[in-house]
Formats: C-alpha cells, structure tokens, sequence
C-alpha cells in the first residue's frame, strides 16, 4: 500500500463531511499585515469561498504560522496550505523565478510584470523545481519598479551610491553592490528597525512596502525614477492539498485566480494615485535620479544578466530559455 505523506494527511484532515458536501478549510501563511500586497488573497478567498457556497474556506495568519522566510518549507511538509514568498529571501530554493529578479529587465507596468510572472511560472523548469518543495504556483504578487527611500543627503549619483548601506535583495542588490554599495538582504518586516538604527541608510521597497512597514514614516527623500528592477514574490499552494480538492472546489480556486489578479491592480492603482500625498503629508523631498547616473546603473546590468545566465545553466537550468522568454513575452504582451 502506497504511504500517504505528510502533507497529504494534513490535506485530509483538513477537509470534513458538512452534510453531504465536502467542506474544505485551507491555512494561508503571509506576513506583515493586511496590505496592497497581500489584497489578492483575500479576494481570493472570497471568490473561492462564493463559488462554493462556503463549502471551501481559506484561513489567512500573518506571521502566526511560519516567518517569511520558512514560507516555502512549511509548504514542503504541509504545515499550510498555501503561502506566499519572495524569491530574494531563498535564492538557492527558487533559482529558476530568479531571473524576474535581475536588474533593468525591461518591465515597466504591473501588467506587464503579471504577463512575464506567469509565463516564467509555467515554464517546466519552474514547475519542476517548485515541485521538490511540493509547491506549485498559483499567482504571482505583482510590484512596481522599486525605489529608494532614505536618510541624510539623496544619493542620486553613481559616486554617492558607494559606500551606501541599502537594504536590496536579488539582483537589485547585485546592482547596487556593482557600484559600491553594500546591499544587505533583509526581510521586510527586519528593515524599518534597521532603517532607524542606522544599518541601513536607505532601502529599496515598493511603494506599498514603504507605506506598510513604515520606512517612509523615518525617509528624508525618495527617488522618483530610480526604477531598476523588482523582487518577485509568488503565491504557492501544497501539491497534495490541491490534489486531495474536489473538481468542484479545484475549479472554484483556478477560476478565481484572474479576478484576484485584477483586484490587485486595480487597488494597487488607487494607492499609487495617492502617493503624491503621502509624499507631501511626511515631508519626504521628490528626487530625480539623473539620465547620467540612470545611464551608469543599467550599464552594470548587463554583465549581471550574463553572469546570472552563466552560472544558471552551470547548474543545469535552462537559463537562457528562461531570460529569452521574458523579453519574448513582453514583447508579445505590447503588442496586443
């Protein structure tokens, strides 16, 4: 007789008899709190929950089940059963998604980071690396360009980046370590004490993350144009959890994935049409980084995206694939 695993007796126990329905809760682990980030889900959840009547129910802990970090090893033994992560804070588990991190990519809307996102997703090589974590991807959390918040004088040249201690993770931090910098890979909920303690004397975040973990609260200045790249953060589910779903309660979640995508950018357009105020409200001075030192930064890219190229396909992932595959898809998304 075949061994159930770990993760698929949790998937069992956590679905029940109501009647002669099948009742099915599932536990979501986040972290932080209830933000743009994170307003995909919750639509999610309620989408599912309303397709089935209630039948299919998704319990959403921030921080109360794992750390952000330890997202994707709870997914692997079935603590939960869908998580969110960012592939910056474990790039030896996820190496194949990497490739949306590097520097100076090209994408430059949130529709466009959805489009790239999750024609990387459903590449092979993703699938069967999430797999060894028994993850599969369901969506991805898409984020504008990023851009520096911080203290003291702005640093908008290439000469003031050096030496400057940023919190960036990911290529962004490869980036920024080219010029000098010292990048230090933080979590989000580690860098509004390591902003105000002096550790870090900028970070690099996107707008909601400013506003969520507070570094704009504590900010001298932000860079209005900076836009270098993004850090990508999936939502995965338990391949068993979502095997062990009734067709019916499958169907419910995979149709509920594209109306949860456009809540998100829809809300997240709403809070980048207020950030102007935001700005104004906390004092925080609007730099723009020049052409030259614009210029400076995305000369640095391309020896990272050889690089990342390079060492991929040394361990046997098909790195190039995956890069020609973003830039096809970009172009293929602006030319609908």
């Amino acid at each position: 007789m075949k061994k159930m695993t770990t993760s698929a007796i949790a998937a069992v126990l956590s679905t029940t008899w109501a009647g002669e329905a099948l009742a099915t809760e599932w536990n979501v682990s986040l972290w932080g709190q209830r933000r743009a980030f994170t307003e995909h889900v919750h639509h999610l959840a309620d989408a599912v929950a309303d397709a089935t009547d209630g039948e299919f129910t998704m319990n959403i802990s921030y921080g109360g089940l794992s750390s952000n970090r330890e997202n994707l090893d709870g997914i692997s033994i079935g603590a939960f059963e869908m998580a969110q992560f960012c592939a910056g804070y474990h790039r030896d588990k996820n190496r194949a998604i990497t490739v949306l991190e590097l520097p100076f990519l090209g994408v430059s809307t949130l529709e466009e980071e959805v489009a790239v996102s999750h024609a990387i997703y459903s590449h092979p090589a993703v699938t069967e690396e999430m797999a060894q974590w028994n993850a599969m991807m369901l969506m991805t959390s898409p984020m504008p360009q990023y851009n520096l918040v911080g203290t003291g004088e702005p640093r908008d040249t290439l000469q003031d980046m050096d030496g400057m201690r940023v919190r960036a993770t990911g290529g962004l931090g490869d980036l920024f370590s080219a010029v000098g910098a010292v990048p230090t890979s933080l979590t989000a909920s580690e860098t509004y004490n390591a902003m105000e303690t002096g550790v870090v004397d900028t970070v690099a975040f996107a707008q909601h993350a400013h506003l969520s973990f507070r570094t704009i609260d504590i900010a001298d200045w932000w860079t209005e144009n900076l836009n270098p790249g993004t850090v990508n953060c999936p939502i995965v589910v338990n391949i068993d959890a979502y095997e062990s779903l009734s067709a019916e309660h499958r169907a419910a979640l995979d149709g509920a994935v594209d109306g949860a995508i456009r809540h998100y950018l829809d809300n997240y357009s709403e809070l980048l049409d207020q950030w102007d105020a935001v700005l104004e409200e906390r004092g925080v001075e609007r730099v723009t980084i020049p052409d030259r030192t614009l210029a400076g930064l995305a000369a640095q890219a391309a020896p990272i995206h050889e690089a990342w190229i390079e060492t991929m396909s040394a361990q046997g992932l098909p790195a190039q694939n995956l890069y020609d595959l973003v830039q096809k898809t970009l172009q293929q998304h602006r030319n609908m």
